[in-house]
């Protein structure tokens, strides 16, 4: 008698273990997919989704500020602004990624290669970008420090120092 239900419990663990669990993507995936996107520069649409509503991104040097979702999609505007990456690279190599799963943090840094924008030639630039995420898995903050040469461009910047969160 004890057989039957033994064997029941174990058949039905069996199967509840062999089950396909569909899980929330972990932040490091979240991450690599975010720079997939970004490298890639074709799919503008899955590039914002990967923020906030309320998003605000921080660009330090160039000093620019933009509060939400609409506003860093002007700020990007990559529809608009004709970017050709330059010497066969991608836009960008990641250098070093550190990710603070319980902070939902992660750093990025590395290099924009060359590439023409508004018939100049730019880069190469180094980067580094903090990524700040919410619960949902999207960015909440984003803070960019770009070496932009030449310095002219940034100029007229905002001065940025003011604490805005």
């Amino acid at each position: 008698m004890m057989k039957l239900p033994t064997l029941f419990i174990f058949s039905i663990l069996f199967l509840n273990a062999c089950a396909v669990h569909t899980s929330e993507p972990s932040l490091e995936q979240i991450v690599n997919r975010y720079l997939e996107v970004f490298k890639k520069r074709t799919d503008f649409d899955k590039f914002l989704s990967f923020y906030d509503e309320n998003a605000q991104l921080e660009d330090m040097v160039y000093g620019h500020y933009a509060a939400g979702r609409a506003e860093i999609e002007k700020f990007y505007a990559w529809p608009q602004s004709r970017v050709t990456v330059l010497d066969n690279k991608p836009l960008f190599t990641i250098e070093q990624k550190v990710i603070d799963k319980q902070q939902r943090v992660a750093i990025v840094s590395g290099q924009f290669h060359r590439f023409e924008y508004g018939g100049e030639n730019l880069g190469p630039w180094r980067f580094l970008i903090k990524l700040q995420f919410g619960e949902q898995g999207l960015i909440t903050y984003q803070q960019d420090w770009i070496n932009y040469t030449p310095k002219a461009m940034v100029n007229n910047g905002e001065n940025l120092n003011i604490l805005r969160r």
